[in-house]
């Protein structure tokens, strides 16, 4: 586990980890870290432009795409995968993707967090991302990191995730 830090709050990532960040200001503190030499931040929006090599045409084909692919012609899903073999171009200690899954339907939820979870598994990288849906991302997430209502972060360990999530969500019935 590598500790992180980030103006008053410090966290763990481990390799190969796929952890929620959640609660109050959690979007604002993805926005943080991706200034930080060691994260990367992916936009799934089109790219503006196309700057390929090797480390991409690798991640296309890691993600389940092929490197002849074009954007006109991918789904919502493969988009992400697209964008996120595009952060790749350069070597990524932690990936951090702010809402994934926002505009995906159930099946594609979880299409995109399996395709994640093997990406972390594969490469050794960490992968850091806060979610909307909580019961989808659980089903990934090893750990969490979550703000508090008073602006702590708690992190949790594999086993007190609900836990974290209370303490973010009070009123929350897990």
């Amino acid at each position: 586990m590598t500790e992180y830090s980030c103006g008053p709050h410090s966290f763990h990532l481990g390799s190969g980890e796929c952890v929620l960040l959640t609660g109050h200001g959690s979007s604002p503190f993805l926005k943080e870290l991706s200034r930080l030499p060691a994260f990367t931040l992916v936009s799934p929006r089109r790219p503006l432009f196309l700057c390929k090599n090797e480390r991409v045409d690798g991640a296309l084909a890691l993600l389940g795409l092929k490197t002849e692919c074009k954007w006109k012609d991918l789904n919502a899903v493969d988009q992400i995968k697209f964008c996120i073999a595009l952060a790749l171009r350069q070597k990524v200690e932690v990936l951090l993707l702010d809402n994934p899954s926002r505009d995906l339907d159930p099946e594609e939820r979880q299409m995109l967090f399996s395709a994640l979870k093997d990406l972390a598994r594969k490469t050794g990288m960490a992968i850091l991302f806060t979610s909307n849906d909580l019961s989808d991302s659980l089903a990934i997430a090893t750990r969490v990191l979550a703000f508090t209502p008073a602006g702590n972060l708690i992190e949790s360990t594999p086993d007190t995730r609900e836990d974290a999530l209370r303490a973010a969500y009070p009123l929350l019935q897990i």
